[in-house]
């Protein structure tokens, strides 16, 4: 299946090289604010609930940095909070639509709406993350910036009886905010206070955010097309009531299966996954998979290119090469683990055997290897971190939260603690769980695939009007695997009759985990390469990676490509970029 055509090669690196257009008044094509920035409260707005809570003036500073982004200059702004459709919900909570919004003294009349993340909850920095590795923000590129709290406040809407933070999954249109109904009035919102302070609207409107983010750009694409122009969207949810509540549930346990025959329990005698593998039985796995697959791309650099080509079927017998025939040593992997592994590597199933949600590929990234040791990524969410000696995997902490309470129908009461948690996981059933998924509740009669799952395969209401929508994706992802979005993306491709590449791209990210870590190329700049592909028709034939400082090859650059071509060494270093090529791979 060839989606990228040749002439594309030739402009390899083009999408990574051009810089978002800065159109700023140094540039001779800013736009100065035409309305004081106190006087936005009586701005007229679409939803005549929205209330403005908050309009100041801010004067330049700078943020302070986080081991995540190195500090970023802010401009001259002003910044806003405010709420819609504020109401009393579910017991007795008041719920509303929070959004926190920065406009930018010297305007380059574009707008950034920022995505959220896990539960969202939290209304946000309205910074603009540019995603991947490009420095500073979108604020600090002149772009007016939006975030949101998807109709729910983490701080208020809290019962440790239900959930926790996860309490608004009692309420139906907190869910369904949630789940993408936001976006809509929070983007119209925001274009009224740039029309009202600039005296114009945006000229191109952007929807940027992984995971949760990434759920929520897709939902942009598909239910809200005429709002937006361009998408980014990384390592996306988009089938979040699978992911988080089938497959989650499915790989606690599988784990919690190899955590009782090492006899490994907390406290009170539940099965601790965490410490299901140590980090060196984690690089065990990942130096199989490596064993097994590094060289079916031609190079063995300790990087799966042909992830597709890495079945199970090659990875087994460098499994079975590192299992203990005796007791369990440092140097093996005890048949129980090997055993929960490969259920987990296979997908959820139903009892018939039926994929519920996904498999996953195998790939190096499952130890998060790093000259330092494993990295947290893939462990974080699969087992949680060794030392713990309570369950503290994510996919228990905040996947069995989601799952009982947002993600199946009608909600099941689950106290916010560990041990209620992992009683809650361990004791679910998951073809139930798959069923709930469809089951419709509450006041709009939805059910949680009804208003989560952003799954539509005929985009023409937003590739119509020259829509680009641009992913990427660990391959060593623990949370929502790259062969799920490869299936829809082959699904949109098939409606598209072959021509996709002209709207949608995906490029997959070896080694990977979720939104970045692990034994990967995953410093790319992709904000850039998506303004390029929207207003110059530059399309993203490859994109370039750069190792970190902590994976075993720091500075290494790689090419990316667009699925399903992979790259290809040529000639030259094998750790700098250039000396690869993109290819037509079949899968």
């Amino acid at each position: 299946m060839k989606w990228v055509g040749v002439a594309f090669v030739a402009v390899a690196f083009a999408g990574c090289a051009t810089a978002p257009p800065a159109e700023t008044a140094a540039a001779g094509g800013g736009f100065s604010p035409t309305s004081p920035c106190e006087g936005l409260a009586r701005a007229r707005f679409p939803d005549r609930t929205t209330v403005i809570t908050s309009a100041v003036a801010q004067q330049p500073s700078r943020t302070a940095g986080s081991p995540f982004a190195p500090p970023a200059d802010i401009p001259s702004h002003c910044e806003i909070f405010g709420k819609l459709q504020e109401r009393q919900g579910a017991n007795g909570q008041t719920y509303a639509i929070k959004f926190h919004v920065r406009l930018p003294a010297q305007w380059n009349g574009r707008f950034f709406f920022q995505g959220g993340g896990g539960s969202n909850g939290v209304v946000g920095d309205a910074l603009g993350n540019l995603m991947g590795a490009q420095p500073g923000n979108a604020l600090s590129l002149g772009y007016a910036v939006i975030s949101q709290d998807s109709g729910h406040d983490n701080a208020t809407n809290n019962d440790p009886k239900l959930q926790g933070i996860g309490t608004f999954g009692w309420d139906a249109e907190a869910r369904r905010n949630y789940g993408g109904a936001s976006i809509g009035p929070v983007v119209r919102t925001g274009k009224a206070l740039i029309a009202a302070y600039y005296g114009r609207g945006p000229r191109f409107t952007y929807y940027v955010g992984g995971s949760k983010g990434g759920q929520e750009g897709f939902m942009a694409v598909q239910r809200f097309p005429e709002e937006f122009d361009a998408v980014l969207a990384g390592y996306p949810g988009f089938h979040l009531a699978y992911a988080g509540g089938v497959a989650q549930m499915w790989d606690a346990q599988a784990f919690a299966d190899a955590a009782r025959a090492m006899d490994a329990k907390t406290p009170d005698g539940q099965p601790l996954l965490n410490k299901a593998f140590t980090d060196a039985d984690l690089l065990l796995v990942s130096d199989a998979v490596l064993k097994a697959c590094d060289g079916l791309d031609g190079t063995q650099d300790g990087i799966v290119e042909n992830f597709r080509a890495c079945t199970t079927a090659k990875v087994a017998p460098a499994l079975v090469a590192v299992t203990c025939s005796a007791a369990k040593a440092p140097a093996c992997l005890a048949p129980a683990q090997v055993a929960a592994l490969r259920k987990v590597m296979d997908g959820a199933r139903s009892k018939d055997g039926r994929i519920l949600y996904a498999d996953w590929p195998w790939d190096a990234g499952i130890a998060g290897r790093t000259p330092q040791g494993a990295s947290q990524g893939w462990r974080a969410w699969k087992l949680g971190p060794y030392a713990s000696e309570v369950n503290s995997s994510r996919a228990i902490v905040l996947g069995g939260g989601s799952a009982s309470a947002a993600f199946t129908s009608p909600p099941t009461p689950v106290a916010d603690t560990p041990a209620d948690m992992t009683r809650y996981a361990l004791g679910v059933d998951v073809d139930a769980n798959a069923a709930k998924a469809k089951v419709k509740w509450g006041a709009f009669n939805e059910s949680a695939v009804d208003y989560m799952h952003a799954d539509a395969t005929d985009l023409s209401k937003f590739t119509g009007k020259g829509g680009k929508l641009l992913i990427y994706h660990g391959v060593s992802d623990p949370v929502f695997s790259i062969n799920d979005t490869i299936v829809w993306l082959e699904r949109v491709n098939a409606r598209a009759g072959g021509r996709a590449a002209s709207f949608v791209r995906l490029f997959a990210v070896p080694g990977m985990n979720h939104g970045g870590g692990g034994p990967a190329t995953d410093q790319i700049e992709v904000f850039s390469a998506l303004v390029a592909w929207r207003e110059k028709g530059v399309a993203p034939a490859s994109l370039v990676g750069r190792a970190r400082a902590d994976t075993p090859w720091p500075g290494r650059t790689r090419l990316l490509c667009p699925y399903p071509q992979q790259p290809r060494r040529t000639s030259g270093d094998p750790e700098k970029a250039e000396s690869f090529r993109c290819v037509d791979v079949k899968p």
